[in-house]
């Protein structure tokens, strides 16, 4: 692109200011004469400003039509004649690309978004070919090269463009070594980087992107063991020799001296304590200079002040040379508080759906209060764990005049309806399936609606439930569900009609906490039962059925997992007892108390470890023994889940007979991949046992699994999982294949 103005200016006397007497241009075929003069701002008969001239040649050029302008002028008759000789940037009549190779070139022509009837500047031109470069080198192709040039103009002045490509061969990272490193060695710095040397496990791709990102994690890793200087100061590669299709890449650092804390001092804090701010210190004395010691500090002091309302505290760490030794530094925050900022207003935005209101009853930041920072993180998960939306964000406005800030809450729905249907084979329970219609957010208020129907050989079950978790906006959960069930075993069938009714509220005076108590009713009905009067099962035959079932379930909930679905981090820990017949009435008398614990540990990137344990008993009440259905029979999955083993396969031993347990206890842990927030990958082990009571409990008789799983949500079908594990203990140990649908896994 080229620029030339050329104005003689004969009298002199004239140079500042002289009458345009004409203006001519040449070069032009698609762009007005009109359009070239008015942009210069050269119009006949009126006074040229030379001082305006350069500016109108810049918004010419700006314009994208020309690649060259060259402006004259002659002024030997007393006034201005110009001459404008432009030339025009090309139409584009046709993209080509020669010699594509590994690339499709009908996907290429796609991807460089340069089309027919448009006009193509040196620019367009320059990064056509950067991406054509950056697709190669995606593709192992490094030292492809790509020109161009312009074919002859058709009859209506329109050329095509032609990239004319030389993939070049795959080259792949054979060496990667290092100068200028004495504190770290080679293979100590190649661990830091995603990019690898080619080799058996590893296919020693060269990505430039992740290159570059590969030289800041060097230069971290040193910032964070006592290097704070230390930087890559340049990088070379080339072909080996011996090896032409692989490079050897050097990467020069510089390490600077090491250095180790000294001393850490605050100033300028008036609200909180020096004694206090240096409790939050995780720089310790003595150790080496670590970058995320340092932003860890900060992060925590900053999080100190802004949980007592310094929403605009700056903290800045100082620098200073220790006079012991000139490997120590001393780090000295200076603290700027500020004023205390309230929250003015709460705005929401991005829900298109949901209530304001089914959002706001999940805060605890409330305009007027004073800034804190938990409290906002608070706000933040009790809005995501509603599990509507994708993901919560928070922001803030300042207010002119005033300390205060409003927060802004935007929030990204996702879909809460469900329309599942399914099957699966197991060798348990042979074929089974399931339908599922489901809101979780019914008509945006928060409602929960469902309905579920599930088949196998051995279960028939239609379930419909409704929960509004907030009654008349007050945090009163109501709910209720009716169903029927049939289950269908080898030694009896049951069939069991009824519906329940729940009430629930959170516990103010104990965080995360909920209590609950149900009220169910259903008729029992048992038949089919087994003729062999040597068979546990066999006393069902003793009972006049159907009967009646009423009881009473008590509830305590800490859940501050820091979400519904996939949870990494917190804990969710439940009682539960339940009450049957007696005061109650109806025809059938036990209690039983279950404990539930489940941990989420945070292990490194997306790894998480989750542990679990559930341990239950169950005994007689009002003079009632329990039902032999209602013992612990564990295996599968669900809440009385082991896997590795079928449904019901996990018994306790009554002299020589197998039969349901009265004390059960189950451990299990889960190391957890997180790929995206809808796909986990999980290993994991089971253990778990029943017994006839409590004193017989031994840990050595724990039957135990292990195996792979995998987790999906799905939008509109929920979350499903399955499960590959081998069961180590019983007549036959094996591999056993378990499907779920639901939160529980």
């Amino acid at each position: 692109m080229k620029l030339t103005i050329l104005l003689f200016f004969l009298l002199t006397g004239m140079a500042f200011s002289i009458s345009i007497s004409s203006v001519s241009v040449e070069g032009n075929t698609y762009v007005s004469d009109s359009l070239i003069t008015r942009t210069l701002g050269l119009t006949t008969g009126n006074i040229f400003l030379p001082s305006t001239l350069p500016q109108g040649v810049r918004d010419l050029f700006s314009l994208g039509y020309f690649t060259d302008i060259e402006v004259t002028a002659d002024s030997t008759g007393g006034v201005a004649d110009f001459y404008i000789r432009i030339s025009e940037t090309p139409i584009l009549a046709d993209l080509q690309i020669e010699n594509s190779g590994c690339l499709d070139e009908s996907d290429l022509i796609d991807t460089l978004a340069i089309f027919p009837g448009q006009t193509v500047s040196i620019n367009d031109i320059d990064r056509g070919t950067d991406l054509i470069l950056s697709l190669y080198a995606d593709d192992n192709r490094h030292l492809a090269s790509v020109t161009h040039r312009w074919d002859e103009p058709g009859s209506d002045g329109r050329r095509a463009l032609v990239f004319v490509c030389e993939e070049g061969p795959d080259v792949r990272v054979g060496e990667i070594a290092f100068s200028g490193n004495s504190a770290f060695s080679d293979s100590d710095l190649r661990d830091e980087m995603k990019t690898k040397q080619d080799g058996f496990w590893r296919s020693g791709k060269l990505k430039p992107l992740q290159f570059e990102e590969d030289l800041f994690r060097v230069a971290n890793y040193y910032h964070n063991h006592g290097y704070p200087d230390a930087m890559v100061i340049g990088t070379e590669r080339y072909l080996l020799p011996e090896n032409d299709d692989h490079f050897h890449i050097d990467i020069s650092v510089f390490e600077g001296e090491h250095t180790v804390f000294g001393e850490v001092s605050v100033s300028g804090n008036t609200e909180l304590s020096d004694s206090l701010l240096l409790t939050f210190n995780k720089m310790e004395l003595g150790e080496p200079y670590s970058v995320d010691d340092l932003d860890k500090t900060l992060e925590t002091f900053y999080s100190a002040y802004q949980d007592r309302g310094y929403f605009y505290a700056a903290i800045s760490p100082l620098f200073e040379p220790s006079t012991l030794a000139d490997s120590i530094v001393n780090i000295h925050f200076a603290v700027q508080e500020g004023e205390r900022a309230h929250i003015r207003e709460v705005q929401i935005i991005g829900n298109t759906r949901t209530f304001d209101n089914v959002i706001r009853r999940q805060l605890t930041v409330t305009p007027g209060d004073l800034f804190r920072r938990s409290a906002m993180m608070r706000s933040l998960r009790n809005v995501f764990y509603l599990n509507y939306f994708n993901d919560v964000i928070p922001d803030f406005r300042a207010i002119e005049g005033s300390p205060d800030v409003d927060m802004i809450l935007e929030v990204d729905e996702k879909p809460t309806g469900k329309f599942g249907i399914g099957a699966n084979y197991s060798a348990t329970d042979g074929f089974s399936g399931y339908l599922e219609v489901a809101e979780t957010n019914l008509m945006g208020r928060g409602q929960n609606l469902g309905t579920t129907y599930e088949f196998s050989k051995t279960v028939q079950n239609i379930k419909v439930s409704f929960t509004e978790p907030w009654f008349r906006d007050t945090p009163l959960t109501l709910g209720g569900e009716v169903y029927h069930t049939t289950s269908n075993y080898s030694e009896y069938d049951r069939r069991r009609t009824g519906g329940s009714v729940v009430v629930g509220r959170p516990l103010p005076w104990i965080d995360f906490t909920t209590a609950s108590i149900r009220y169910t009713l259903e008729k029992v009905d048992v038949f089919d039962i087994t003729d062999d009067p040597d068979n546990y099962y066999y006393t069902l035959n003793d009972t006049d059925w159907p009967r009646w079932d009423s009881s009473i379930r008590l509830s305590f909930t800490r859940d501050s997992q820091d979400r519904r679905v996939f949870p990494g981090e917190g804990s969710k820990n439940s009682i539960t007892m339940d009450l049957t017949g007696g005061f109650l009435g109806g025809d059938i008398g036990f209690q039983k108390y279950l404990f539930d614990s489940t941990w989420h540990v945070p292990v490194w990137w997306k790894f998480f470890l989750t542990l679990r344990g559930r341990m239950g008993t169950i005994s007689g009440f009002g003079g009632e023994v329990p039902p032999a259905y209602e013992l612990f029979q564990l295996g599968g999955t669900g809440f009385y889940g082991v896997r590795g083993y079928g449904d019901r396969e996990i018994n306790a031993v009554d002299g020589y007979e197998t039969v349901g347990g009265k004390a059960m206890l189950i451990l299990s842990a889960e190391y957890r991949f997180r790929i995206i927030d809808q796909l986990q990958l999980a290993v994991f082990t089971d253990a778990g046992n029943t017994w006839e009571s409590w004193s017989d409990i031994d840990l050595s008789t724990l039957d135990r699994g292990a195996g792979l799983g995998i987790r999906v949500e799905i939008p509109m079908l929920g979350i499903m999982g399955l499960d590959y594990a081998y069961g180590f203990e019983g007549p036959d140990p094996g591999w056993e294949s378990h499907f779920q649908m639901g939160t529980s896994f």
